[in-house]
Protein backbone atom coordinates (compact mmCIF):
# COMPACT_ATOMS: atom_id res chain seq x y z
CA UNK A 1 0.00 0.00 0.00
CA UNK A 2 1.73 3.43 -0.64
CA UNK A 3 2.84 5.64 1.57
CA UNK A 4 3.18 2.73 4.46
CA UNK A 5 6.52 3.86 4.98
CA UNK A 6 5.53 7.47 7.13
CA UNK A 7 4.65 5.61 9.91
CA UNK A 8 7.56 5.92 12.46
CA UNK A 9 9.71 3.41 13.03
CA UNK A 10 9.24 0.84 15.62
CA UNK A 11 10.44 -2.29 16.84
CA UNK A 12 8.34 -5.54 15.51
CA UNK A 13 7.07 -6.48 18.61
CA UNK A 14 5.39 -3.29 19.83
CA UNK A 15 3.52 -3.59 16.08
CA UNK A 16 1.94 -6.90 16.54
CA UNK A 17 -1.14 -8.06 18.26
CA UNK A 18 -2.35 -11.22 17.75
CA UNK A 19 -5.84 -13.28 19.18
CA UNK A 20 -5.66 -16.78 18.06
CA UNK A 21 -8.29 -18.56 18.99
CA UNK A 22 -10.65 -16.19 20.13
CA UNK A 23 -13.37 -14.91 18.14
CA UNK A 24 -13.43 -11.96 15.98
CA UNK A 25 -17.22 -10.98 17.23
CA UNK A 26 -16.10 -10.45 20.66
CA UNK A 27 -13.80 -7.33 21.51
CA UNK A 28 -12.67 -8.20 25.17
CA UNK A 29 -9.81 -10.17 23.53
CA UNK A 30 -6.25 -9.70 25.30
CA UNK A 31 -4.12 -9.09 22.39
CA UNK A 32 -7.02 -5.99 21.37
CA UNK A 33 -7.53 -4.74 24.86
CA UNK A 34 -3.30 -4.41 24.76
CA UNK A 35 -3.56 -2.74 21.50
CA UNK A 36 -6.93 -0.32 22.87
CA UNK A 37 -4.60 0.75 26.09
CA UNK A 38 -1.67 1.66 23.68
CA UNK A 39 -3.95 3.44 21.81
CA UNK A 40 -4.93 5.60 24.93
CA UNK A 41 -1.28 5.78 25.71
CA UNK A 42 -0.59 7.42 22.71
CA UNK A 43 2.29 4.74 21.82
CA UNK A 44 0.27 4.03 18.01
CA UNK A 45 0.30 6.02 14.96
CA UNK A 46 -1.64 3.53 12.98
CA UNK A 47 -2.95 0.14 12.31
CA UNK A 48 -2.28 -2.17 9.87
CA UNK A 49 -5.19 -5.37 9.56
CA UNK A 50 -5.08 -8.09 6.28
CA UNK A 51 -8.49 -6.99 6.57
CA UNK A 52 -11.22 -5.71 8.78
CA UNK A 53 -12.46 -9.04 9.72
CA UNK A 54 -9.15 -9.34 11.66
CA UNK A 55 -9.92 -6.42 13.37
CA UNK A 56 -13.51 -7.67 14.41
CA UNK A 57 -16.76 -9.50 13.12
CA UNK A 58 -19.01 -7.07 14.76
CA UNK A 59 -20.07 -4.56 11.86
CA UNK A 60 -21.65 -1.92 14.80
CA UNK A 61 -18.22 -1.80 16.78
CA UNK A 62 -15.64 -1.73 13.73
CA UNK A 63 -17.66 0.71 11.95
CA UNK A 64 -17.85 3.10 15.20
CA UNK A 65 -13.85 2.57 15.59
CA UNK A 66 -13.27 3.24 11.87
CA UNK A 67 -15.67 6.35 11.39
CA UNK A 68 -15.73 7.87 14.86
CA UNK A 69 -12.78 6.66 17.40
CA UNK A 70 -9.76 6.21 15.21
CA UNK A 71 -10.35 9.52 13.78
CA UNK A 72 -10.58 11.00 17.23
CA UNK A 73 -7.46 9.40 18.04
CA UNK A 74 -5.49 10.79 14.88
CA UNK A 75 -4.85 6.71 14.21
CA UNK A 76 -4.59 5.49 10.05
CA UNK A 77 -6.51 2.69 9.63
CA UNK A 78 -5.00 0.35 6.63
CA UNK A 79 -6.97 -3.05 5.67
CA UNK A 80 -4.73 -3.93 2.96
CA UNK A 81 -7.25 -7.07 0.72
CA UNK A 82 -10.13 -4.05 1.18
CA UNK A 83 -7.85 -1.44 -0.27
CA UNK A 84 -9.09 0.84 2.61
CA UNK A 85 -6.96 3.46 4.37
CA UNK A 86 -8.42 6.06 6.58
CA UNK A 87 -6.31 9.07 5.47
CA UNK A 88 -8.30 9.10 1.95
CA UNK A 89 -11.30 9.79 3.94
CA UNK A 90 -10.06 12.52 6.24
CA UNK A 91 -13.19 15.13 6.80
CA UNK A 92 -15.78 12.44 4.90
CA UNK A 93 -17.41 9.39 5.95
CA UNK A 94 -15.90 6.21 3.83
CA UNK A 95 -18.25 4.46 1.73
CA UNK A 96 -20.94 2.27 1.46
CA UNK A 97 -18.89 -0.74 0.38
CA UNK A 98 -17.21 -0.50 3.88
CA UNK A 99 -20.16 -0.83 5.63
CA UNK A 100 -20.98 -3.65 3.56
CA UNK A 101 -17.84 -5.25 4.11
CA UNK A 102 -17.71 -5.52 7.60
CA UNK A 103 -21.50 -6.30 7.66
CA UNK A 104 -20.98 -9.48 5.57
CA UNK A 105 -18.17 -10.73 7.62
CA UNK A 106 -20.29 -9.95 10.88
CA UNK A 107 -23.02 -12.22 9.03
CA UNK A 108 -21.04 -15.29 7.64
CA UNK A 109 -19.67 -15.40 11.41
CA UNK A 110 -23.48 -15.97 12.73
CA UNK A 111 -23.83 -18.24 9.91
CA UNK A 112 -20.24 -20.22 10.69
CA UNK A 113 -21.40 -20.43 14.47
CA UNK A 114 -24.85 -21.80 13.62
CA UNK A 115 -23.90 -24.22 11.80
CA UNK A 116 -21.02 -25.64 14.07
CA UNK A 117 -22.90 -25.42 16.91
CA UNK A 118 -25.85 -27.62 15.08
CA UNK A 119 -22.86 -30.00 13.12
CA UNK A 120 -21.96 -30.38 17.20
CA UNK A 121 -25.23 -31.25 18.13
CA UNK A 122 -25.91 -34.19 15.95
CA UNK A 123 -22.32 -35.63 16.43
CA UNK A 124 -23.87 -35.70 20.58
CA UNK A 125 -26.89 -36.99 19.50
CA UNK A 126 -25.31 -39.79 17.68
CA UNK A 127 -23.07 -40.57 21.59
CA UNK A 128 -19.93 -38.81 20.94
CA UNK A 129 -18.27 -37.54 23.72
CA UNK A 130 -17.67 -33.99 22.63
CA UNK A 131 -15.99 -32.43 26.43
CA UNK A 132 -12.37 -32.06 26.52
CA UNK A 133 -11.93 -34.65 29.86
CA UNK A 134 -13.64 -37.32 30.53
CA UNK A 135 -15.73 -37.46 33.53
CA UNK A 136 -14.26 -39.12 36.49
CA UNK A 137 -14.60 -43.46 36.12
CA UNK A 138 -14.05 -42.86 32.52
CA UNK A 139 -11.04 -42.09 30.01
CA UNK A 140 -11.14 -41.30 26.22
CA UNK A 141 -10.63 -44.14 24.05
CA UNK A 142 -7.18 -43.90 22.37
CA UNK A 143 -8.90 -45.10 18.78
CA UNK A 144 -12.18 -43.23 19.08
CA UNK A 145 -11.12 -39.62 20.83
CA UNK A 146 -14.94 -39.16 21.28
CA UNK A 147 -15.91 -42.60 22.79
CA UNK A 148 -15.74 -43.45 26.56
CA UNK A 149 -13.78 -46.27 28.39
CA UNK A 150 -14.34 -47.52 31.72
CA UNK A 151 -11.30 -46.91 34.19
CA UNK A 152 -11.74 -49.41 36.56
CA UNK A 153 -9.37 -48.02 39.15
CA UNK A 154 -11.63 -44.78 39.53
CA UNK A 155 -15.55 -46.57 38.70
CA UNK A 156 -14.85 -48.87 41.35
CA UNK A 157 -14.62 -45.67 43.84
CA UNK A 158 -17.84 -44.62 42.06
CA UNK A 159 -19.72 -47.62 42.55
CA UNK A 160 -18.68 -47.34 46.10
CA UNK A 161 -20.11 -43.45 46.57
CA UNK A 162 -23.28 -45.25 45.06
CA UNK A 163 -23.70 -48.04 47.38
CA UNK A 164 -22.32 -46.07 50.35
CA UNK A 165 -24.86 -43.10 50.14
CA UNK A 166 -28.28 -45.45 49.16
CA UNK A 167 -26.87 -47.52 52.51
CA UNK A 168 -27.03 -44.15 54.56
CA UNK A 169 -28.70 -41.21 52.82
CA UNK A 170 -25.99 -38.64 54.15
CA UNK A 171 -22.87 -37.36 51.47
CA UNK A 172 -20.96 -35.80 54.50
CA UNK A 173 -20.68 -39.15 55.82
CA UNK A 174 -19.94 -40.77 52.68
CA UNK A 175 -17.44 -38.11 51.98
CA UNK A 176 -15.72 -38.50 55.63
CA UNK A 177 -15.37 -42.82 54.52
CA UNK A 178 -13.42 -41.97 51.68
CA UNK A 179 -11.28 -39.37 53.18
CA UNK A 180 -10.74 -42.21 56.02
CA UNK A 181 -9.17 -44.53 53.52
CA UNK A 182 -7.17 -42.35 52.56
CA UNK A 183 -9.17 -41.97 48.87
CA UNK A 184 -7.69 -39.71 46.27
CA UNK A 185 -10.13 -36.90 44.65
CA UNK A 186 -11.36 -36.23 41.03
CA UNK A 187 -8.53 -33.76 40.99
CA UNK A 188 -5.86 -35.63 42.86
CA UNK A 189 -6.41 -38.62 40.72
CA UNK A 190 -6.57 -36.67 37.26
CA UNK A 191 -2.99 -35.00 38.32
CA UNK A 192 -1.56 -38.70 38.84
CA UNK A 193 -2.45 -39.60 35.75
CA UNK A 194 -0.77 -37.05 34.47
CA UNK A 195 -4.15 -34.91 32.40
CA UNK A 196 -3.36 -31.63 32.53
CA UNK A 197 -6.84 -29.90 33.73
CA UNK A 198 -6.37 -26.42 34.58
CA UNK A 199 -8.03 -26.50 38.22
CA UNK A 200 -10.09 -24.12 39.65
CA UNK A 201 -9.19 -24.38 42.95
CA UNK A 202 -5.31 -25.97 42.57
CA UNK A 203 -3.90 -24.39 45.87
CA UNK A 204 -6.19 -25.61 48.34
CA UNK A 205 -6.42 -28.98 50.62
CA UNK A 206 -8.22 -31.75 48.19
CA UNK A 207 -11.07 -33.26 50.36
CA UNK A 208 -13.93 -35.17 49.55
CA UNK A 209 -17.13 -32.97 50.60
CA UNK A 210 -20.13 -33.20 50.19
CA UNK A 211 -20.61 -31.29 46.68
CA UNK A 212 -18.32 -33.77 45.30
CA UNK A 213 -20.37 -36.39 45.94
CA UNK A 214 -23.26 -34.70 45.10
CA UNK A 215 -21.86 -34.29 41.48
CA UNK A 216 -21.16 -38.12 40.81
CA UNK A 217 -24.75 -38.93 42.15
CA UNK A 218 -26.89 -36.80 39.85
CA UNK A 219 -24.56 -37.32 36.90
CA UNK A 220 -25.94 -39.83 34.66
CA UNK A 221 -23.31 -40.80 32.97
CA UNK A 222 -22.48 -43.38 34.98
CA UNK A 223 -25.87 -45.32 33.50
CA UNK A 224 -24.56 -44.86 30.49
CA UNK A 225 -26.22 -41.61 29.34
CA UNK A 226 -24.65 -38.27 27.76
CA UNK A 227 -25.96 -35.39 28.80
CA UNK A 228 -25.41 -32.18 26.70
CA UNK A 229 -26.72 -28.75 26.10
CA UNK A 230 -26.78 -27.53 29.74
CA UNK A 231 -25.27 -23.83 28.96
CA UNK A 232 -25.78 -21.67 26.10
CA UNK A 233 -23.90 -18.83 25.59
CA UNK A 234 -25.91 -15.62 25.47
CA UNK A 235 -24.47 -14.25 22.12
CA UNK A 236 -22.04 -15.40 19.35
CA UNK A 237 -18.76 -14.61 19.88
CA UNK A 238 -19.07 -14.24 23.84
CA UNK A 239 -17.77 -16.76 26.43
CA UNK A 240 -20.82 -15.72 28.51
CA UNK A 241 -23.22 -18.37 29.21
CA UNK A 242 -26.39 -19.08 31.00
CA UNK A 243 -27.21 -22.83 32.84
CA UNK A 244 -30.60 -23.79 31.22
CA UNK A 245 -33.33 -26.23 32.76
CA UNK A 246 -33.28 -29.46 32.94
CA UNK A 247 -36.33 -29.90 31.12
CA UNK A 248 -33.86 -28.12 28.17
CA UNK A 249 -31.20 -30.87 28.33
CA UNK A 250 -30.78 -33.25 26.01
CA UNK A 251 -30.28 -37.03 26.58
CA UNK A 252 -28.66 -39.38 24.44
CA UNK A 253 -29.32 -43.05 26.15
CA UNK A 254 -26.88 -45.78 26.22
CA UNK A 255 -23.82 -44.57 24.47
CA UNK A 256 -21.52 -45.85 26.32
CA UNK A 257 -20.59 -48.64 28.97
CA UNK A 258 -22.21 -47.75 32.37
CA UNK A 259 -20.40 -47.99 36.00
CA UNK A 260 -23.41 -47.91 38.40
CA UNK A 261 -27.02 -50.24 37.39
CA UNK A 262 -30.05 -47.95 36.89
CA UNK A 263 -31.96 -49.47 39.76
CA UNK A 264 -28.80 -48.54 42.17
CA UNK A 265 -28.61 -44.97 40.59
CA UNK A 266 -32.48 -44.22 40.89
CA UNK A 267 -32.14 -45.40 44.14
CA UNK A 268 -29.26 -43.53 45.52
CA UNK A 269 -31.58 -40.27 43.76
CA UNK A 270 -34.59 -41.14 45.68
CA UNK A 271 -32.84 -40.52 49.09
CA UNK A 272 -31.84 -37.06 47.90
CA UNK A 273 -33.47 -33.93 48.48
CA UNK A 274 -35.54 -32.29 46.20
CA UNK A 275 -34.75 -29.33 44.75
CA UNK A 276 -36.11 -26.16 45.99
CA UNK A 277 -36.19 -22.94 44.08
CA UNK A 278 -34.18 -19.94 46.06
CA UNK A 279 -36.42 -18.31 48.28
CA UNK A 280 -37.59 -14.61 48.09
CA UNK A 281 -38.14 -12.51 50.99
CA UNK A 282 -37.28 -8.82 52.51
CA UNK A 283 -34.76 -8.77 54.89
CA UNK A 284 -36.90 -7.36 57.58
CA UNK A 285 -39.32 -10.30 57.27
CA UNK A 286 -38.76 -12.62 60.09
CA UNK A 287 -37.73 -16.30 59.45
CA UNK A 288 -38.22 -19.42 61.51
CA UNK A 289 -38.70 -16.47 64.61
CA UNK A 290 -36.27 -13.58 66.19
CA UNK A 291 -32.62 -15.12 66.26
CA UNK A 292 -33.48 -16.36 62.40
CA UNK A 293 -33.89 -12.94 61.21
CA UNK A 294 -32.57 -12.94 57.40
CA UNK A 295 -29.66 -9.95 56.81
CA UNK A 296 -28.50 -8.47 54.27
CA UNK A 297 -27.22 -10.90 51.32
CA UNK A 298 -24.33 -8.79 50.40
CA UNK A 299 -21.56 -7.86 51.87
CA UNK A 300 -18.23 -6.21 51.35
CA UNK A 301 -15.87 -9.08 52.35
CA UNK A 302 -18.04 -11.70 51.05
CA UNK A 303 -16.16 -14.48 48.56
CA UNK A 304 -12.65 -12.96 50.36
CA UNK A 305 -13.41 -15.34 53.45
CA UNK A 306 -11.27 -18.33 53.34
CA UNK A 307 -10.20 -20.93 55.62
CA UNK A 308 -6.53 -20.70 56.89
CA UNK A 309 -6.28 -24.21 57.13
CA UNK A 310 -7.46 -25.47 54.16
CA UNK A 311 -8.07 -22.83 51.75
CA UNK A 312 -11.09 -22.90 50.07
CA UNK A 313 -14.12 -20.30 50.98
CA UNK A 314 -15.66 -20.35 54.14
CA UNK A 315 -19.84 -20.35 53.62
CA UNK A 316 -21.26 -17.04 55.19
CA UNK A 317 -24.81 -17.76 57.23
CA UNK A 318 -26.95 -15.16 55.56
CA UNK A 319 -28.58 -14.27 58.80
CA UNK A 320 -29.17 -10.87 60.74
CA UNK A 321 -25.67 -11.39 62.53
CA UNK A 322 -24.01 -12.98 59.92
CA UNK A 323 -21.19 -15.78 60.00
CA UNK A 324 -19.02 -18.18 58.29
CA UNK A 325 -17.71 -21.28 58.50
CA UNK A 326 -15.43 -23.83 56.80
CA UNK A 327 -17.57 -26.39 55.22
CA UNK A 328 -14.63 -29.26 55.41
CA UNK A 329 -14.86 -28.82 59.15
CA UNK A 330 -18.74 -29.37 59.58
CA UNK A 331 -18.21 -32.22 57.43
CA UNK A 332 -16.16 -34.07 57.67
CA UNK A 333 -13.77 -32.83 60.69
CA UNK A 334 -10.67 -31.61 58.80
CA UNK A 335 -7.59 -31.33 60.61
CA UNK A 336 -6.48 -27.75 61.35
CA UNK A 337 -9.47 -26.23 59.55
CA UNK A 338 -11.41 -23.24 61.39
CA UNK A 339 -13.25 -25.16 63.83
CA UNK A 340 -15.66 -21.37 64.96
CA UNK A 341 -18.68 -19.98 63.17
CA UNK A 342 -17.00 -16.23 62.77
CA UNK A 343 -19.29 -13.55 62.69
CA UNK A 344 -19.01 -11.02 60.10
CA UNK A 345 -18.95 -8.12 62.30
CA UNK A 346 -15.69 -8.88 63.86
CA UNK A 347 -14.23 -9.35 60.45
CA UNK A 348 -15.33 -6.09 59.04
CA UNK A 349 -14.15 -4.34 62.58
CA UNK A 350 -10.51 -6.37 61.67
CA UNK A 351 -10.80 -5.45 58.16
CA UNK A 352 -10.92 -1.58 58.79
CA UNK A 353 -8.29 -1.62 61.25
CA UNK A 354 -5.65 -3.63 59.10
CA UNK A 355 -6.61 -0.88 56.55
CA UNK A 356 -5.85 1.87 58.60
CA UNK A 357 -2.67 0.37 59.53
CA UNK A 358 -1.91 0.15 55.85
CA UNK A 359 -2.97 4.20 55.59
CA UNK A 360 -0.42 5.25 58.42
CA UNK A 361 2.10 2.60 56.24
CA UNK A 362 1.72 4.15 53.27
CA UNK A 363 1.79 8.05 54.63
CA UNK A 364 5.25 6.77 55.94
CA UNK A 365 6.41 5.38 52.50
CA UNK A 366 5.60 8.43 50.71
CA UNK A 367 7.95 11.07 53.03
CA UNK A 368 9.99 7.99 52.34
CA UNK A 369 9.64 8.05 48.37
CA UNK A 370 10.57 12.29 48.63
CA UNK A 371 13.67 11.80 50.63
CA UNK A 372 14.43 8.88 47.42
CA UNK A 373 13.87 11.49 45.18
CA UNK A 374 15.74 13.97 46.59
CA UNK A 375 18.99 11.94 47.25
CA UNK A 376 18.22 10.84 43.16
CA UNK A 377 18.23 14.27 41.86
CA UNK A 378 21.46 14.64 44.27
CA UNK A 379 23.25 11.93 42.88
CA UNK A 380 22.19 12.78 39.52
CA UNK A 381 23.51 16.61 39.91
CA UNK A 382 27.27 15.10 41.72
CA UNK A 383 27.72 12.36 38.69
CA UNK A 384 26.90 15.26 36.40
CA UNK A 385 29.70 17.14 37.97
CA UNK A 386 31.84 14.16 37.78
CA UNK A 387 31.42 13.15 33.85
CA UNK A 388 32.03 16.84 33.27
CA UNK A 389 35.53 16.47 34.99
CA UNK A 390 36.57 13.04 33.45
CA UNK A 391 35.25 14.52 29.78
CA UNK A 392 37.88 17.21 30.04
CA UNK A 393 40.68 14.95 31.32
CA UNK A 394 39.98 12.75 28.25
CA UNK A 395 40.13 16.01 26.24
CA UNK A 396 43.02 17.55 27.63
CA UNK A 397 45.02 13.75 26.86
CA UNK A 398 43.48 13.65 23.27
CA UNK A 399 45.12 17.05 22.90
CA UNK A 400 48.64 15.98 24.73
CA UNK A 401 48.51 13.06 22.18
CA UNK A 402 48.38 15.94 19.88
CA UNK A 403 51.26 17.98 20.90
CA UNK A 404 53.58 14.92 21.38
CA UNK A 405 53.04 13.92 18.08
CA UNK A 406 53.69 17.67 17.26
CA UNK A 407 57.30 17.63 19.32
CA UNK A 408 58.31 14.19 17.85
CA UNK A 409 57.71 15.84 13.87
CA UNK A 410 59.62 18.80 15.34
CA UNK A 411 62.66 16.19 16.44
CA UNK A 412 61.90 17.67 20.30
CA UNK A 413 61.51 14.35 21.30
CA UNK A 414 63.26 11.33 20.20
CA UNK A 415 61.08 8.04 18.74
CA UNK A 416 61.70 6.37 22.36
CA UNK A 417 60.59 9.49 24.49
CA UNK A 418 57.70 9.72 21.93
CA UNK A 419 56.44 6.02 22.44
CA UNK A 420 57.00 6.13 25.89
CA UNK A 421 54.72 9.28 26.76
CA UNK A 422 52.03 8.37 24.17
CA UNK A 423 51.23 4.86 25.79
CA UNK A 424 51.12 6.80 29.35
CA UNK A 425 49.10 9.27 27.72
CA UNK A 426 46.85 6.51 26.00
CA UNK A 427 46.57 4.27 29.53
CA UNK A 428 45.62 7.49 31.35
CA UNK A 429 42.76 8.09 28.74
CA UNK A 430 41.95 4.36 28.48
CA UNK A 431 41.23 4.99 32.68
CA UNK A 432 39.33 8.11 32.60
CA UNK A 433 37.18 6.70 29.83
CA UNK A 434 36.68 3.56 32.03
CA UNK A 435 35.56 5.30 34.39
CA UNK A 436 33.49 7.59 32.57
CA UNK A 437 31.37 4.54 31.13
CA UNK A 438 30.90 3.56 34.59
CA UNK A 439 28.75 6.39 36.30
CA UNK A 440 26.90 6.81 32.75
CA UNK A 441 25.96 3.34 33.24
CA UNK A 442 24.43 4.28 36.18
CA UNK A 443 23.05 7.40 34.72
CA UNK A 444 19.54 5.37 34.00
CA UNK A 445 18.79 5.10 37.35
CA UNK A 446 15.34 7.27 38.52
CA UNK A 447 13.56 8.17 41.02
CA UNK A 448 10.89 5.12 42.05
CA UNK A 449 7.21 6.02 41.12
CA UNK A 450 4.67 6.17 43.67
CA UNK A 451 3.06 2.96 43.89
CA UNK A 452 -0.85 2.76 43.00
CA UNK A 453 -1.37 1.49 46.46
CA UNK A 454 -0.52 4.90 48.17
CA UNK A 455 -3.49 7.25 46.76
CA UNK A 456 -5.85 4.50 46.91
CA UNK A 457 -5.47 4.46 50.72
CA UNK A 458 -5.36 8.26 51.22
CA UNK A 459 -8.10 9.73 53.29
CA UNK A 460 -8.93 6.54 54.76
CA UNK A 461 -7.30 7.07 58.39
CA UNK A 462 -10.55 7.23 60.18
CA UNK A 463 -12.60 4.73 57.92
CA UNK A 464 -16.08 4.24 59.09
CA UNK A 465 -17.42 1.93 56.91
CA UNK A 466 -16.43 -0.50 54.05
CA UNK A 467 -17.45 -0.16 50.95
CA UNK A 468 -17.01 -3.24 48.21
CA UNK A 469 -15.03 -1.46 45.92
CA UNK A 470 -12.75 -0.32 48.60
CA UNK A 471 -12.11 -3.92 49.25
CA UNK A 472 -11.36 -5.58 46.13
CA UNK A 473 -9.09 -2.47 45.17
CA UNK A 474 -7.34 -2.99 48.17
CA UNK A 475 -7.75 -7.17 49.19
CA UNK A 476 -7.35 -10.39 47.97
CA UNK A 477 -8.18 -12.81 50.81
CA UNK A 478 -8.67 -13.27 53.82
CA UNK A 479 -7.83 -15.99 55.88
CA UNK A 480 -9.22 -17.25 59.29
CA UNK A 481 -7.42 -19.77 61.34
CA UNK A 482 -9.36 -19.34 64.45
CA UNK A 483 -11.44 -16.61 66.52
CA UNK A 484 -7.89 -15.19 67.39
CA UNK A 485 -5.95 -15.50 64.10
CA UNK A 486 -7.16 -13.86 61.26
CA UNK A 487 -4.55 -13.20 57.69
CA UNK A 488 -5.52 -10.39 55.77
CA UNK A 489 -3.47 -10.10 52.10
CA UNK A 490 -3.04 -7.39 50.82
CA UNK A 491 -2.74 -6.82 47.01
CA UNK A 492 0.90 -4.90 45.82
CA UNK A 493 2.41 -6.43 48.47
CA UNK A 494 5.37 -7.76 46.84
CA UNK A 495 5.84 -4.30 45.05
CA UNK A 496 5.60 -2.36 48.19
CA UNK A 497 7.65 -4.21 50.39
CA UNK A 498 10.33 -3.75 47.55
CA UNK A 499 9.45 -0.06 47.63
CA UNK A 500 10.19 -0.07 51.06
CA UNK A 501 13.15 -2.17 51.33
CA UNK A 502 14.93 -0.35 48.17
CA UNK A 503 13.97 3.21 49.49
CA UNK A 504 14.94 1.90 52.81
CA UNK A 505 18.79 0.78 51.65
CA UNK A 506 19.64 3.63 49.68
CA UNK A 507 18.84 6.37 52.42
CA UNK A 508 21.13 4.08 54.55
CA UNK A 509 23.79 3.85 52.14
CA UNK A 510 23.46 7.35 50.49
CA UNK A 511 26.61 6.61 48.00
CA UNK A 512 27.31 9.43 45.47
Amino acid sequence: HRDLHSFPTRRSSDLEYIDDGYSGRNFERPAVTRLFDDLKAGKIYGIIVKDFSRFGRNHIEVGNYIEKIFPLLNIRFIAVNNHFDSADYVGTTPDMDVAFENLMYDYFSEENSIKIKNDLIKKRMRGDFMATFAPYGYRKSPVNHNQLLVDEEAAQVVRLIFEKYAETGVKAEVARYLNARGILTPQEYARQKGIGKHWKYEREKKFWNSAIVGRILGNPVYIGNTVFHKKEVIETGSRRTRCLPKEEWKVCENTHEAIVSRELYDRANSRQRPERASPTYDSVVYCEGEKRRRGDRDSPIKSLIKCGGCGHHMIRRNRRNASYYCRHYYEIKSEGCCPYNVKEAELMEIVKEAISRQTVMAADLKELLKLHKKMVTEQKRHMEQEKAVFQKKIQRCKEESFSLYEKYKNEELSRNEFQELRLKNQKAQELYQKQLDGLESREGQTALEEPDLVPLLQGKESMTELTKDTVRQLISEILVYDRNRVEIHFKFKDEWENLLETTRIDLLQKKF
